[in-house]
């Protein structure tokens, strides 16, 4: 077996293949850690799929100049990847059906990005896992943490910017004057639009949920949000 830090210095003259063969070397490390998890009601191949995308990470992260062997720097990253996902799987029940999807698309996404040198497109995607278009977006939307129109983000000169600003597309400090616009605007939508941005923003639904609330597919519940969420955009740039 070729050693760590000689595969380490061929990833970085370029050689890919010898990923693949740091990642068979390291298997049993990714494996280990997952057994600390198995006890928790998850599959086991389940979770050293996700361990072995922290490793991954750990491979592309790793600099000699850390000071540390790469075993060491990896297992923190492989815990990391694993307490994640059992902390963002408690949030909503996604099928194992979605899950199952989402990580196929992710192991393409990793090696697309890899060989294009930039992230990859929904058809890439596409032909790398197998999976059809509509099959990805919905595996996506239903592994994805959900957001509230409340969350907090960084934005306008790092200041920050709850989600409802999104929709706004300024910076306003007056907040309650941005609760007022968003309530009139709402008013501006039909019944379904209107139901759709409720849960989807305020309710923290993902698309894949609320199209089976709804009974239409996911990407129509897609194009509906876009559309309502424009509505709602010029009415604001007509209030300005």
């Amino acid at each position: 077996m070729i050693d760590n830090a000689i595969l380490l210095e061929k990833i970085r003259s370029g050689e890919h293949s010898a990923e693949n063969q740091l990642v068979e070397n390291n298997m049993g490390l990714v494996i280990g850690l997952a057994k600390r998890f198995y006890n928790r009601g998850y599959d086991m191949d389940e979770l050293v799929q996700i361990g072995s995308i922290g490793l991954i990470k750990a491979i592309r992260k790793f600099d000699g100049e850390f000071g540390v062997k790469f075993s060491t720097y990896a297992v923190p990253m492989i815990l990391g990847e694993l307490k994640r996902f059992i902390r963002d799987d408690g949030i909503i029940k996604v099928s194992r059906v979605h899950k199952t999807n989402a990580m196929k698309i992710r192991r393409a996404q990793e090696k697309l990005s890899q060989n294009l040198n930039r992230d990859p497109t929904i058809a890439e995607i596409s032909a790398q896992c197998g999976l059809n278009t509509e099959e990805i977006i919905t595996a996506m939307d239903a592994t994805a943490a959900p957001e509230s129109i409340y969350r907090q983000n960084k934005s306008c000169d790092d200041d920050e910017r709850e989600l409802m600003d999104k929709i706004t597309g300024i910076c306003e400090e007056d907040k309650i004057i941005n609760k007022v616009v968003i309530s009139k605007a709402l008013e501006l939508l039909d019944e379904r639009e209107r139901k759709i941005i409720i849960m989807r923003y305020f309710a923290g639904k993902t698309q894949s949920k609320i199209a089976q609330i709804i009974g239409v597919s996911q990407v129509q519940i897609s194009r509906i949000e876009k559309s309502a969420l424009q509505k709602m955009r010029n009415y604001i740039d007509q209030s300005d």
